[in-house]
């Protein structure tokens, strides 16, 4: 989706846990309601799995899973988006977990790649480290988000 306000974003941010790679596989593909801040309605723990994020009224956001290489990539396609506040509309999104062991542990890259409103990409980029440097850092390193 592009526009005279849109503009291509690709954001990458990393955390590494003590955890194995099929433990933080699982809890990505199977514990999205836990760590996502939004409401999580479906499945997505299998390729074709389908499921919606949801605040309120005012964001909507569903997702396919595309991609699924167990224990080290999933790949989520936003198919339908609106945030109705401003009509913003990010169809077409991919939202890309990594998983790479490093010894006893694991990095885990979450890649946004998409589009932002042209004054937005300060906001993704908040969300984006919130979402995957807190609350799912916290989820996987203590089996809570905070």
């Amino acid at each position: 989706m592009t526009g005279k306000n849109y503009k291509a974003a690709n954001y990458t941010v990393a955390i590494e846990v003590s955890k194995s790679p099929n433990v933080v596989f699982n809890h990505v593909i199977n514990d999205v309601s836990k760590f996502w801040p939004e409401d999580f309605e479906g499945e997505s723990a299998k390729l074709n799995d389908e499921f919606v994020f949801r605040s309120g009224d005012s964001h909507y956001s569903k997702n396919k899973v595309i991609e699924l290489v167990p224990n080290k990539k999933v790949v989520w396609l936003v198919t339908e988006s609106i945030r109705k506040t401003d009509n913003f509309d990010w169809t077409g999104t991919k939202m890309i977990f990594e998983l790479t062991p490093k010894g006893d542990n694991t990095l885990l890259k979450f890649i946004y790649d998409g589009v932002v409103l042209e004054n937005e990409y300060d906001r993704l980029v908040q969300v984006c480290d919130m979402v995957i440097k807190e609350m799912l850092y916290n989820f996987i390193t203590n089996g809570k988000v905070k």
